[in-house]
């Protein structure tokens, strides 16, 4: 065990002054004692305010900032749990705001459970800036980082269940002997690229590896009005289909359930649901909202057609993590 805090909280951040003072401050109103816990930010490469707003807090014994010149998600992430002084390294959003148990229940779930779970977290609830249009149904509420897996603490083990990175808590030994996330995955510059925790998940199970829920890790997660443009979720889902393809690439060594936003695993359920769609994208013969949700998941398969024809010659495994 660390000499110094017991668990570490990290929020990587890039170009986000709008949201990031009031993410930091959720963090410093925590149960936990505070000599039990610290709070690193990493500053992704950011040319706004960030470091301003991260140098109020610098007299703060608990609190600690690092620049990461490298951009990318993975790769900020990685850098968080190298530095991380703490046994447990949590990972929250900067664009949300953590409940002041946060760090409390966490470290309580490592300390108490049985087995020890390597990843902790929690539910996500959706804070929206003006209210969500129809067509936003709870089907796409994950896309935009919602989760809840009920009241009820307890290990996830169901096919379909999982915990959302910016949310999560993990071992930090187990960060280092799985290298980490991969950086070929995750938010890159403007590219919506993701799938890095999925990734990590399979890899985390196929080890043996469990997850856990605790009700109290909660967080709310900001969904700001350009977020609920049918034109985010057009560039959100067409980057969730090479999203995909390229995960299922790094993880050919991996025996795994294949997760993806298609809902249907039947090839011939596939290419129905994908015709129909097509027709309904045109606008025929269906209304305004239908036309918009066909056109999310027609974005979604074009994504994974451009990751096959980019890609698909590549060798991309685990080796290369």
């Amino acid at each position: 065990m660390t000499n110094g805090p017991a668990i570490t909280g990290v929020i990587c951040t890039h170009n986000r002054e709008r949201f990031l003072e009031r993410c930091i401050e959720s963090l410093c109103k925590q149960t936990l004692d505070q000599n039990q816990y610290e709070i690193l930010v990493v500053d992704n490469g950011s040319t706004d305010k960030t470091k301003e707003i991260c140098e109020k807090y610098s007299s703060q014994k608990n609190f600690r900032y690092i620049f990461e010149p490298v951009l990318g998600l993975s790769n900020a992430r990685n850098t968080g749990w190298n530095n991380a002084c703490g046994d447990y390294v949590g990972y929250l959003d900067d664009d949300a705001v953590a409940a002041d148990t946060w760090f409390e229940k966490a470290l309580w779930c490592f300390q108490n459970i049985q087995p020890i779970p390597e990843w902790v977290g929690g539910p996500i609830d959706l804070e929206w800036e003006i209210p969500a249009p129809e067509w936003i149904t709870e089907e796409y509420w994950t896309t935009l980082g919602w989760l809840d897996w009920g009241d009820k603490e307890r290990f996830l083990t169901g096919a379909d269940e999982r915990l959302g990175g910016g949310n999560s808590f993990y071992l930090k030994s187990v960060l280092k002997k799985m290298k980490g996330f991969d950086t070929r995955l995750g938010r890159k510059k403007k590219l919506l690229l993701s799938g890095e925790e999925t990734q990590f998940q399979h890899r985390l199970k196929s080890i043996g590896g469990n997850l856990f829920y605790h009700p109290g890790i909660l967080i709310d997660h900001f969904v700001a009005k350009e977020r609920i443009e049918p034109a985010f979720f057009y560039r959100r889902y067409y980057w969730g289909g090479i999203t995909d393809y390229i995960m299922s690439k790094t993880l050919e060594k991996v025996a795994h359930e294949t997760i993806s936003q298609a809902e249907d695993t039947d090839e011939g359920s596939q290419f129905k649901r994908l015709l129909s769609k097509s027709v309904q994208a045109l606008g025929f013969f269906v209304s305004a909202n239908e036309k918009i949700q066909s056109r999310i998941y027609f974005s979604y398969v074009i994504g994974w057609l451009v990751a096959v024809i980019k890609y698909g010659w590549r060798k991309m495994d685990l080796d290369t993590v």
